[in-house]
């Protein structure tokens, strides 16, 4: 089956190039800027939309709030990810690394998403996935607390297993990284804080700094197993240049929410992928009171963007620094599309227009209101086709 999509703005690896087009043969990118020759099976007119590389995302947890939407409620797993890689299309979003972290037992804020044995069913259904008919490509980067020592042997056997497709190592203690100011660090208990007292946070903190966590040993054995498995390794929330440092011993690849500027750049010298929020852009800084994704990108410090907590973010991002003048088009979509899929290891099959590569690919029309998404193609087949009616009244 050859499709060939005529009229569109194509946006390469290193350039946008008007009014050309783009020629599929089954599931892969046969030819770029090429004519119509007539061996199309179907002809696609993109008339004048940007053509550009399925976004993937490296770390959301949106698929927590279609499994647990309430404290209590637990939705089936699969309907959850039906209906989550329905609204994921619409985003733009061909390729999900479903980002879920495993707690240990009794932490204070675990939600039950986010326990051994939620995580490892829906690692399980992720890997189902991957053989099965799906909208979309979804894999599972799993989020690893460094604190949990329960759970040591459990993440090992799931590396072993092929249930983990990314790994991050995590440490979300109060003092340092993403809590460096305590006042951030209240806000973010149950109720903001204001159930307990002054000495009550005190002594939270206290057991808090008082836990143990996995020693540098057992980080490294999960860390070389990981590689050997061809899985790519990301820190979080690096706030130093020690932690930096062990990172590199570890063979660490991505550098996820760096804290500071300064941590952003080192670690782009270092040679790791720097990881920040897409929501961080259109919010114009961090939730947290960390480092300024836009900031990063005026510094040239930051190689991906993720939708951390909300997909329809990254097709947003990508615009606003093209039509701000941060960054060209094309640069601004390797945010989204080349670099993550370096970062993960699959820039071998997606992540670029360009022949060989899967023809996973999004219609985007540059609406002067927002950009949406016309047309989304995976596998080189149309998942996704959407008219924006016009009309008066109703």
């Amino acid at each position: 089956m050859k499709i060939l999509i005529k009229n569109g703005n194509i946006v390469l690896p290193d350039r946008v190039v008007s009014g050309s087009s783009v020629l599929i043969q089954d599931d892969r990118i046969v030819g770029i800027d090429v004519p119509d020759d007539g061996s199309a099976d179907t002809i696609t007119d993109a008339s004048g939309r940007f053509v550009m590389p399925g976004m993937i995302d490296i770390h959301s947890d949106m698929i927590e709030s279609y499994i647990q939407p309430r404290s209590t409620a637990i939705m089936d797993f699969s309907m959850g990810f039906m209906e989550a890689e329905r609204v994921l299309a619409m985003c733009g979003i061909t390729t999900m690394f479903h980002s879920i972290s495993m707690y240990k037992p009794g932490a204070w804020d675990v939600k039950e998403i986010r326990k051994a044995p939620q995580v490892k069913k829906l690692a399980s259904l992720v890997q189902r996935y991957q053989k099965e008919l799906r909208l979309i490509r979804h894999r599972y980067h799993l989020r690893y607390e460094i604190d949990n020592l329960d759970c040591y042997e459990e993440i090992k056997q799931m590396i072993k297993s092929g249930l983990v497709d990314l790994i991050s190592f995590m440490d979300h203690s109060p003092g340092q990284g993403q809590y460096r100011n305590l006042e951030i660090y209240r806000k973010h208990l149950p109720d903001a804080g204001t159930n307990i007292t002054d000495e009550e946070f005190g002594e939270l903190i206290h057991r808090e700094l008082s836990k143990d966590s996995l020693s540098f040993e057992q980080l490294k054995a999960l860390a070389d197993l990981a590689r050997e498995k061809g899985i790519s390794i990301a820190s979080h929330d690096d706030d130093s240049l020690e932690k930096l440092e062990v990172n590199e011993k570890f063979g660490v690849k991505i550098s996820e929410f760096p804290v500071t500027l300064q941590i952003a750049r080192e670690a782009a010298e270092r040679g790791f992928l720097t990881v920040l929020g897409a929501p961080n852009i259109l919010l114009r800084g961090s939730h947290s009171g960390n480092l300024s994704a836009l900031d990063a990108v005026r510094a040239d410090a930051v190689s991906v963007l993720v939708s951390d907590y909300y997909p329809q973010a990254l097709l947003q991002a990508v615009f606003q620094l093209f039509h701000e003048g941060e960054l060209p088009l094309w640069k601004a979509v390797r945010l989204v599309t080349a670099n993550p899929a370096e970062a993960a290891g699959i820039d071998g099959d997606v992540g670029t227009i360009e022949i060989g590569k899967k023809a996973d690919l999004l219609f985007v029309n540059d609406d002067p209101l927002f950009p949406v998404i016309e047309r989304v193609y995976v596998d080189g087949k149309c998942i996704l086709d959407c008219t924006y009616r016009g009309g008066k009244g109703i």
